[in-house]
């Protein structure tokens, strides 16, 4: 026998026998069903969208509209609003500065030659409600060719071949005599006709035109094209075009690709239609109901919050339309008499709240009033005689304190006694208020917050103390990992945590949905899209897969895995307003702080002494932003006032939603101690009385170890926490009584197979099980060119006979699995 023979019968004889010989993975995890156990009803109505304008969601977005700026309103400033040219803002009347655009810009258009001449005409309006007209010179020779104007919609119109494209615009010649102007869809540089060309002759006064367009080819980036062969002067407004095909055919309706995505996760409500949209910054940036009604040509349009124009010709018609087409509940936003409290507001005199109440009145009167009422005929006049049957209405969103408690009191009194039916929501806590009562808390915090927090809402922790709780906004708030398969596990987590407490969160909302991707996001939404395509993210296939595998009724569920201690990491930070403390001896490690990132305000820093200046937020970093294990230490005297200062430590220095930082908050009769992730704010221990007295020296001290923080006054330590761990699995599982099935929906928050084994009492189980699994790169996002990098796989699986149920969850993953009750 050759040697090459008899070494490979030696190998394969080692594989034979040292294969069998392998340690079996152990079981690390096991899961727990008691079906004769205690159980309670799923809250069928828990999982909704809010719908906002936002990242073009709505304008560029599911408003099928197609021409950006048809009525040339984008550029117009709010009252009172001046434009600073230096650095392209306005500034509101309190002083906030908000992105714009030059007063003579045309967004949305452009000139087809340079002998074209364009103009913003605030003189030559075709009624009260618009502000500019379009007028257009073109001065055509020989050598210029063609003069005119094209619309280029959001980057581009898309238009396919065969398909018709409805076309109404306002049109006035400047001179008696008409010239002929061709309207036509065009190649991106207005070159080629992609259409029939409709020929008018404008005359000498404002004249509407209506065409139906039939499109020659498939293209992606077309204009319409608005043009003269010879000179002509001509006006232009509210110029519209809209596909024949909008989802469920309706008139100034949306469009179906992202209808039906949405429709897909089968929505129980839709918020609408804000958000920091129904804030505004200032007077005239909210919406109005009656000014989003009716004719496009008549609506307010407006600079909105997030920095570009909006037409409201999705207005609250088109809103109640579409949650009617979902079948959804509509839970429409008011605003409350006070604009964005995160953006120097401005608060309604609360002597003349009465028009915004009564606004809100006849708001829900156009809902819900007969056809033969006043409003109901003014809604019957729009195509929809019966009523829409609102039940719920919010006041304002993100609103805080006693200023908003006092205008909530008057909506709230009002609308009550006119309609007892209604359900009105408040957006922050009020004391005193009845526990029944929904109070909206949004959640955008990072992914181990989330993690952590999957039994926030646990009956017995929470019920007794809050009023029920409404979640009108929710999504992963770190900016680095938002679209990606972590976004969706540490989503998961909070949610299944959700499911698991139907008797608290009454309803829980995701935000935002939808991004046009030629516009920066503001957040990263749920559908990615442009003017032809739609990428859905992993959190989107997550909403999904929980909506369509919902349940009847919450099982008694057990879980044992292993939880790692949640240690975080970041600097030691600062924050008071005004000069109010003088800080000495501030200290890291007890090594005197030298240096430091100021991020708000202004500081002085002299060796260990910190002099913060008056009248501003003052906010200051120090220390290692990779450090977790420290003590920072100081003497704080306060001088001045009763206001309060903050001692944070593992502040990740971000702002906004990606914030995260523990602090202990110091003001004259207490001492609390706390985590703020995003914009929620997680009590840790329960504010302790102490008396911080003026113009005293006391010795402040937080230690940081592992995932313990203690605090000390004095050397007295006043709380000590240790940070709610992060389980390894995150389950929660639901009786499906018409298939008789159990859906076992289980998290993995780890980068490992977790082998688990299910033990389900009280019912004998099938052999086989249906597994929906979604998994992938942890940092995975889909994209266009990768749409189904990160989507559910369905598979069957197989129990092993006569041993125990047990199953490998895999790393990174969210998975439900479907059992069969025998």
């Amino acid at each position: 026998m050759s040697t090459p023979v008899k070494v490979l019968i030696i190998s394969v004889i080692h594989i034979i026998l040292f294969s069998g010989c392998q340690p079996e993975m152990p079981v690390t995890s096991s899961i727990t069903i008691e079906m004769d156990g205690f159980s309670v009803p799923v809250n069928k109505k828990l999982y909704g969208l809010t719908i906002e304008e936002i990242n073009h969601a709505i304008d560029g977005g599911i408003y099928a509209e197609m021409i950006q700026n048809r009525s040339f309103e984008d550029g117009v400033p709010p009252l009172n609003c001046p434009y600073d040219a230096s650095r392209n803002m306005l500034i509101t009347p309190n002083g906030w500065a908000i992105p714009f655009m030059r007063p003579d810009s045309v967004p949305g258009w452009r000139r087809v030659s340079s002998a074209t001449y364009v103009y913003l005409d605030n003189k030559e309006l075709i009624n009260d409600k618009n502000r500019r007209s379009l007028l257009v010179s073109a001065s055509v020779t020989p050598e210029s060719g063609r003069g005119g104007v094209v619309a280029t919609g959001y980057n581009g119109l898309s238009i396919r071949k065969g398909e018709k494209y409805e076309l109404s615009l306002f049109m006035k010649g400047a001179t008696m005599i008409p010239k002929t102007i061709s309207i036509a869809l065009s190649d991106s540089v207005a070159e080629t006709a992609l259409s029939d060309v409709f020929k008018v002759s404008p005359i000498y006064e404002w004249r509407k035109y209506r065409h139906a367009f039939t499109a020659l080819e498939d293209a992606d980036n077309a204009v319409l094209s608005i043009t003269a062969d010879s000179s002509a002067t001509f006006w232009l407004d509210v110029v519209s075009l809209f596909p024949q095909k909008t989802w469920n055919n309706r008139p100034n309706g949306l469009r179906p690709d992202l209808m039906e995505m949405i429709a897909s996760l089968k929505p129980q409500f839709i918020r609408f239609p804000g958000g920091s949209f129904v804030e505004g910054y200032t007077a005239g940036t909210f919406p109005v109901w009656r000014e989003t009604v009716g004719n496009i040509a008549e609506r307010k349009s407006f600079w909105n919050v997030w920095g570009y124009g909006s037409t409201n010709g999705m207005g609250y018609h088109e809103y109640l339309q579409m949650c009617e087409d979902l079948e959804a509940e509509p839970l429409y936003v008011i605003n409350s008499g006070v604009t964005s409290q995160s953006r120097r507001p401005r608060y309604e005199d609360i002597t003349a709240m009465d028009k915004l109440v009564q606004d809100a009145l006849d708001a829900i009167a156009y809902a819900n009033q007969p056809a033969d009422s006043t409003f109901g005929a003014m809604r019957a006049r729009q195509g929809h005689p019966e009523p829409f049957d609102l039940k719920y209405v919010e006041i304002g969103s993100e609103n805080y304190g006693q200023e908003y408690e006092k205008r909530f009191n008057l909506f709230k009194k009002a609308i009550n006694e006119r309609y007892p039916e209604i359900t009105v929501i408040k957006s922050s806590m009020i004391s005193g208020m009845n526990r029944t009562e929904w109070t909206d808390y949004h959640f955008y915090s990072g992914e181990e917050f989330l993690i952590a927090n999957h039994n926030r809402y646990e009956t017995g922790q929470y019920l007794r103390r809050f009023p029920s709780v409404f979640i009108g906004e929710f999504s992963m708030g770190d900016a680095s990992l938002q679209g990606t398969l972590r976004a969706a596990i540490g989503e998961a987590c909070f949610l299944l945590g959700v499911e698991n407490s139907p008797e608290v969160v009454k309803g829980l909302a995701y935000a935002p949905v939808l991004g046009n991707v030629n516009y920066d996001f503001r957040r990263y939404p749920a559908i990615s899209f442009n003017n032809h395509q739609a990428v859905a993210s992993p959190s989107f296939y997550l909403l999904k897969m929980l909506a369509e595998n919902r349940g009847d009724e919450v099982l008694k569920t057990e879980i044992e895995t292993y939880s790692r201690p949640q240690v975080t990491f970041g600097r030691a930070a600062i924050e008071l307003f005004d000069n109010s403390y003088d800080f000495e001896d501030v200290r890291i490690d007890d090594v005197p702080v030298t240096d430091a990132t100021v991020k708000n305000g202004g500081w002085t820093i002299e060796n260990g002494r910190l002099i913060p200046v008056a009248n501003r937020w003052n906010y200051i970093l120090m220390g290692d932003s990779t450090a977790h294990d420290y003590t920072f230490s100081m003497r704080v005297r306060r001088t001045k006032g009763s206001g309060q200062i903050q001692l944070r430590v593992r502040d990740n220095g971000k702002e906004g939603e990606a914030s995260d930082y523990l602090a202990m908050a110091i003001s004259p009769g207490s001492c609390e101690f706390y985590r703020q992730s995003g914009a929620v704010r997680d009590t840790l221990r329960s504010p302790r009385n102490y008396s911080f007295e003026s113009n005293r020296w006391y010795d402040l001290k937080v230690v940081c170890k592992d995932d313990t923080i203690s605090c000390y006054i004095n050397e007295e330590q006043i709380h000590q926490v240790e940070l709610p761990p992060l389980p390894s699995l995150v389950s929660v599982a639901t009786l499906d009584r018409e298939n008789n099935t159990i859906l076992l929906k289980v998290v993995n928050t780890t980068q490992h197979e977790e082998k688990t084994e299910l033990d389900i009492q009280g019912v004998n189980i099938k052999n086989n099980a249906e597994v929906i699994l979604l998994t992938g790169e942890p940092l995975g996002r889909n994209s266009f060119a990768e749409p189904e990098k990160i989507v559910p796989l369905q598979k069957s699986i197989t129990f092993s006979l006569g041993g125990p149920m047990v199953y490998s969850f895999a790393p990174n993953s969210i998975t439900i699995m479907k059992l069969q009750i025998d």
